[in-house]
């Protein structure tokens, strides 16, 4: 049932090597020269650098450095690899499961320090492939489905690279900046150790795996040795110049708030420079629905009767309720939403600015390609995701290219691959001047000038660090790295550069916006079965399953038990997929007895998980109910050997293994099944139907993860959108930050993002034009 490895046949130290150097001393006897030895391999997101140090007979010590490796995932291998070699004194070590890049970069660095020392550094092997095209595959963002590559080559040169961009699941636009981007400087450096394009890592990396499992193909058909693959792994030099640029407004992010505002001021008399560190513009914004407004003024006066549902396509009689939204019961329910132990803890004034505005915002997308459904809401508390767009995520595409479009007829210009890392401020006349930037792809810095900088970084979701720095556990336990269904480049840099200058934050550990819940991990490699005359909604293509989601199915079932990392319940289990796992923080924890697996064997789930986690993770579809599941054991087996799913015969042994407190474990499995036994939920109200006891060993417990589209509180700022310093009240001149790098200003740290649909993506657009239009104004004076 396992495929083979596409790249079993690539030997560990064939890997790119660069930058070897060492401090040998001189004059040593036995196995070693004694010294400290240094050499980089390329990982899974750019280079993997180990430094060992070793005596006459052992290695002493080693470090390895890996900036750009997944966290999470590559982490592990930069973490934990270097102890194993050290206690091996060997390289011949297992890698981490699930980390099969990285694994490879720190001990093909390695072996390339014990070369050194040793004095049997090998010539590298001679070049020789068959000519001809040879398909490869690799594994990108959808483990369902693998990147396939042609790749044309002569007797020692790489001739054409064809990417199939029509049998994947692939985001299209995504591996479009990957067939952009990096294949022509594949080409031209006769390389696959190019840098990932930013924005698009899986999908590079499943793109560069494949070339390199067709030219390993080539090299054994031409006679070469395996090692020879070394040959298409060097580095390129990056760039030591140095550009200075300069414009009035610098928009710092091109997602939907970005390019709303670079647009915006470039409409109203702006010279507009946008930059942003992707491949591409679009961002997080591309990959979600369209934004709530309330009251389109184009849909006033028609007050529509009948409305074209957003899933069926059919048109349908309205709902009760659904006449035009009454734009001040939806503020006044807003600010209760964000009144705690009667204080409010939003800013009135900036949830009044998203209602009055977000119409008019809707409105003049209107005039760039956007199109919309009716403006829908519903009575009462609960509000509708009030303008959902025809056409959802394809359309989103199509936008951003024509807005850009629009933008550089206006006379602005961008330039992506452009990452802004520190802003230009002159603390004694407090005033930004621009930033400093530097290229991803060749490392080219900028120096930037502006009269006005607007920061639409999308969120700091991408740090681990800042995350552990600025998410608080006063309410819920939020500190920690949170996995990501969004763009992996939002790290916060510039919004910690603002702050290291003196800005101000507001609501900064608002709980980050979860609407996915899933498992730690993912296994790739097996048999995805497909599901008859049905696509998948995320993907666009045959929907499939497979039984390496048993993991992430158990995770999110609402027949298990979850527990946070105290070991205790957080909620009812019913909501593990979609609304509550971000409760118990970055992971939640759920415990199967032996008696659920073997029911699982024998009869397979008993429901398909609610809510977007299948959609979106793992294969890209539920398992099936009802299906027997005979590989379970092996699976979770799989899953425990890639750090995910731990196995013990006893509760008590479970919560060891795990770092819980046994006591309050086993107390809370006892509880539980209590509750099973009576069929009466006392804590949470589960529905009876859910209660299954967690019984007999062996015990399972599996790593569940929030996944976050992005973090929600950021910078403070005022009805100008200008960046406050740390009082609150007085502008940084020259700075402004938009969309989720402020949007901290309508929520509360004590609660969840707004119930509201669509409010982060109206706040992105209605935000980004009033910047736009403020900014314009402000660089004329």
């Amino acid at each position: 049932m396992k495929k083979n490895s596409i790249l079993a046949c690539v030997l560990a130290g064939a890997l790119l090597l660069s930058g070897c150097s060492n401090t040998a001393a001189s004059g040593s006897a036995g196995k070693y020269t004694a010294g400290t030895y240094e050499a980089t391999a390329q990982g899974y997101g750019g280079s993997v650098t180990v430094t060992m140090t070793v005596d006459a007979d052992s290695i002493t010590d080693v470090k390895a450095v890996g900036e750009n490796e997944t966290e999470g995932v590559g982490s592990k291998a930069i973490e934990q690899l270097p102890g194993a070699i050290l206690e091996a004194q060997s390289c011949e070590v297992d890698g981490i499961a699930g980390a099969t890049f990285s694994s490879d970069a720190v001990l093909a660095a390695a072996k390339n320090c014990l070369a050194q020392a040793s004095g049997t550094q090998a010539e590298p092997a001679s070049v020789k492939m068959a000519p001809g095209t040879y398909t490869g595959q690799g594994t990108g963002f959808r483990v369902s489905e693998p990147i396939t590559v042609n790749v044309t080559v002569s007797e020692n040169e790489i001739l054409d690279i064809q990417v199939d961009q029509v049998n994947t699941s692939e985001k299209p636009s995504i591996l479009q900046s990957v067939v952009d981007l990096m294949l022509p400087r594949i080409l031209e450096n006769q390389s696959v150790a190019v840098d990932a394009i930013t924005g698009a890592t899986a999908s590079s990396n499943g793109v560069k795996q494949a070339i390199t499992d067709a030219l390993t193909q080539a090299l054994e058909a031409g006679g070469s040795d395996a090692s020879a693959i070394s040959a298409f792994q060097t580095a390129p030099a990056k760039s030591t110049e140095t550009i200075t640029l300069d414009t009035d407004v610098l928009v710092v992010g091109m997602g939907g708030s970005g390019v709303a505002a670079a647009l915006s001021a470039a409409e109203n008399g702006a010279s507009v420079l946008a930059i942003d560190k992707a491949g591409k513009y679009g961002g997080t914004s591309e990959l979600t629905s369209g934004p709530m407004a309330i009251n389109v003024p184009s849909q006033v006066e028609a007050e529509i009767a009948d409305w074209p549902n957003p899933v069926t396509g059919e048109t349908e009689t309205k709902p009760a309720g659904a006449d035009l939204i009454d734009a001040e019961a939806l503020y006044e329910d807003w600010l209760a939403y964000t009144t705690i132990d009667g204080v409010q803890t939003a800013k009135p004034e900036m949830i009044r600015i998203m209602i009055d505005e977000s119409g008019y915002t809707d409105d003049w997308l209107t005039q760039y390609g956007f199109s919309f459904d009716p403006a829908i809401g519903f009575a009462g508390n609960s509000w509708a995701a009030f303008t959902p767009h025809t056409g959802a995520k394809a359309l989103t595409e199509s936008f951003f290219d024509s807005v850009i479009g629009h933008f550089e007829e206006m006379g602005g210009s961008y330039m992506l691959e452009t990452e802004a890392y520190d802003l230009i401020y002159d603390e004694a006349t407090n005033q930004v001047t621009g930033v400093l930037a530097r290229s991803t792809a060749d490392g080219t810095e900028y120096v930037i000038n502006a009269k006005a900088v607007v920061l639409a970084t999308g969120g700091y979701a991408g740090s681990a660090e800042m995350e552990e720095t600025y998410l608080s556990n006063e309410y819920y336990p939020l500190k920690g790295a949170w996995k990501q269904f969004g763009m992996q480049q939002n790290d916060g840099k510039m919004i910690q550069a603002a702050i290291d200058d003196g800005a101000g934050t507001y609501n900064i550990s608002v709980p980050p916006m979860v609407h996915v819940g899933g498992v730690d991990g993912f296994l790739s490699g097996y048999e995805a079965v497909p599901i008859e005359g049905q696509i998948s909604s995320s993907t666009g293509r045959p929907a499939v399953w497979s039984v390496a989601d048993i993991p992430l199915n158990m995770a999110i079932s609402s027949n298990t038990l979850a527990v946070g990392a105290d070991g205790k319940r957080f909620t009812s289990e019913t909501a593990l997929s979609m609304f509550n796992p971000w409760i118990s923080g970055p992971h939640f924890y759920s415990i199967w007895g032996n008696e659920q697996i073997q029911d699982l064997i024998a009869n397979g789930f008993d429901e398909v998980p609610y809510g977007p986690s299948t959609n979106y993770l793992g294969y890209g579809s539920s398992i099936p109910a009802g299906v027997p599941l005979p590989e379970t054991e092996e699976i979770l087996q799989a899953a425990i050997d890639a750090g995910y799913v731990y196995k013990a015969d006893t509760i008590a042994e479970l919560a060891e293994k795990m770092g819980f407190d046994p006591e309050v474990l086993e107390a809370t499995v006892e509880e539980y099944n209590s509750y099973c036994a009576t069929g009466v939920d006392e804590a949470f109200g589960k529905d009876a139907q859910y209660l299954a006891a967690v019984e007999g060993g062996p015990y399972y417990g599996i790593v569940g993860s929030s996944y976050c589209y992005s973090t929600c509180g950021g910078l403070d700022i005022n009805t100008d959108f200008q960046v406050l310093l740390a009082d609150g009240e007085t502008p940084m001149g020259g700075l402004y930050a938009v969309g989720t790098d402020s949007m901290g200003v309508l929520f509360s740290e004590a609660k969840a993002y707004v119930t509201y649909g669509g409010a982060a993506q109206g706040w992105a657009y209605t935000s980004g034009r009033l910047a736009g239009q403020v900014v314009a104004e402000a660089v004329k004076e």
